[in-house]
């Protein structure tokens, strides 16, 4: 299990619900990128630095598994690392909503530390490995994985 999980909450907008008053699919990548911004900010400090060294999503993976339905609550993400390796890292989201203990989807992306200039993977610098093995907790359990897919 993680030793420390980020919670972070995302307002709904009006504009997130599809024709049958669910939260639509896309609007989760927008979920899981606001979450991530936050989480950084207190992972790293200096979020804006990580940002312009370079890093890029490298893959998303959601299961969806109750639809969530527009209203006031916003949703609630809890993230952590799943997995370091040498120029990337995996992130894993439980997503409900505040005041709930559904689960409407879990996710996974991976990131990739890029150098801009040189338009090419970095290696992960010491400082990102201390801040990330702090966050670091087993993967989310995705239908994928079941399967033998990861």
């Amino acid at each position: 299990m993680p030793q420390h999980r980020t919670t972070v909450d995302v307002p709904l907008r009006w504009g997130d619900m599809d024709a049958y008053q669910h939260v639509n699919n896309a609007q989760y990548l927008r979920y899981l990128e606001e979450g991530r911004i936050q989480a950084f900010q207190e992972w790293f400090g200096d979020v804006q630095g990580l940002l312009e060294e370079g890093l890029l999503v490298a893959r998303t993976e959601i299961d969806y598994l109750v639809p969530m339905l527009y209203g006031p609550d916003p949703a609630r993400l809890t993230l952590w690392c799943s997995r370091i390796s040498g120029a990337d890292f995996d992130l894993a989201y439980v997503v409900g909503r505040a005041g709930s203990d559904v689960v409407h989807a879990r996710a996974e992306v991976t990131m990739v530390t890029f150098d801009l200039r040189e338009q090419r993977p970095r290696r992960l610098q010491p400082h990102e490995r201390e801040a990330l093995a702090r966050v670091l907790g087993d993967p989310v359990p995705l239908r994928s994985h079941r399967r033998g897919r990861r």
